[in-house]
């Protein structure tokens, strides 16, 4: 048996590289699952696990890949597959820490949002945005780590510091609308002219509930039902009408109009008595309004608003 190992060396490096493959994709998968089942809040990372099962699955598989392909090229050639493993064994740290890191970060964010998804007890905008923004700033680190890593690409980018005045005007000008979405969200997140779930008019014509604050627009549904999708630099240029910034209650002027031989004061108690018997109908009056059972503010208000009309 020793003897045929020997004599067919090269297959039987190749059989054994490919079934410790096999055997560590067994084992990561496996690992994975027990975790999941064991760990109480593993539900809210079912995606994380899932991503954390294919990065594994392919680590093993390149570096299985790699070693099978020291029985194809010349011991010169060792050195170099040795510094492409390693850049493999990179790979795999970098990715796995961006997704942990975002995983972890998302989640943090996500309990911080419930905990305050009532509004009488906190705002979520700020936290949603600098979710966004830390996921952002975790996968741009994560894509400069491997970046670093190639050779081709680390000599670009010391090829780019060279010219890095005219790399930097270049690629502000490029990504100017860009770099104002950014900012336009964080004076959005941070000075919050609005809020998420708020009730909003830009401009004169654009009117909904916010929806979502990301780092390129913001996202408002209309009454329509219809998803209105604007830049956050647009949105910083306009005039906002914010329907929920003090309270949620608002006035809305309805005209009705009556003829000149009308009696006013029977209008008035006509539409007195339509609004009170109304099952929606809110009170506004003052607690010591209540108790001197005050009307007359709402009779003189009904008069000007009849009047006012001729």
């Amino acid at each position: 048996m020793k003897e045929l190992i020997i004599q067919h060396k090269e297959l039987a490096w190749a059989a054994f590289v490919i079934l410790i493959t096999l055997v560590m994709i067994f084992i990561s998968n496996k690992g994975f699952s027990l975790i999941q089942r064991k760990w109480r809040k593993a539900e809210r990372f079912s995606a994380v696990f899932d991503s954390l099962k294919t990065i594994f699955r392919l680590f093993f598989i390149a570096m299985g890949i790699g070693f099978v392909s020291y029985l194809f090229v010349e011991e010169s050639s060792y050195a170099i597959i040795t510094n492409n493993l390693g850049r493999i064994i990179w790979f795999g740290i970098v990715l796995s820490s961006m997704v942990l890191l975002s995983a972890f970060s998302k989640n943090y964010f996500n309990s911080k949002i419930e905990r305050l998804s009532r509004r009488d007890s906190g705002d979520i905008t700020l936290y949603k945005y600098v979710n966004y923004l830390v996921t952002a700033f975790i996968y741009l680190i994560g894509i400069i780590f491997i970046a670093l890593a190639i050779p081709a690409l680390s000599n670009l980018a010391a090829a780019a510091g060279a010219s890095a005045g005219a790399i930097a005007l270049v690629a502000g000008v490029a990504s100017q609308e860009g770099i104002s979405n950014l900012v336009g969200g964080l004076f959005i997140a941070f000075f919050k002219p609005f809020r998420i779930g708020d009730i909003i008019k830009i401009g004169q014509t654009t009117m909904g509930r916010v929806e979502d604050i990301n780092l390129r627009h913001t996202v408002i549904k209309d009454f329509q039902n219809v998803r209105i999708v604007i830049p956050n630099a647009v949105v910083n240029k306009e005039n906002i009408s914010n329907y929920y910034m003090i309270e949620t209650k608002n006035c809305e002027w309805i005209e009705v109009d009556i003829s000149y031989s009308s009696d006013i004061n029977k209008a008035i108690e006509v539409l007195q008595k339509t609004c009170e018997s109304h099952p929606l109908c809110m009170d506004m009056r003052t607690d010591t309004d209540k108790q001197k059972g005050c009307r007359k503010w709402m009779y003189r208000w009904l008069r000007l608003a009849i009047v006012r009309l001729h």
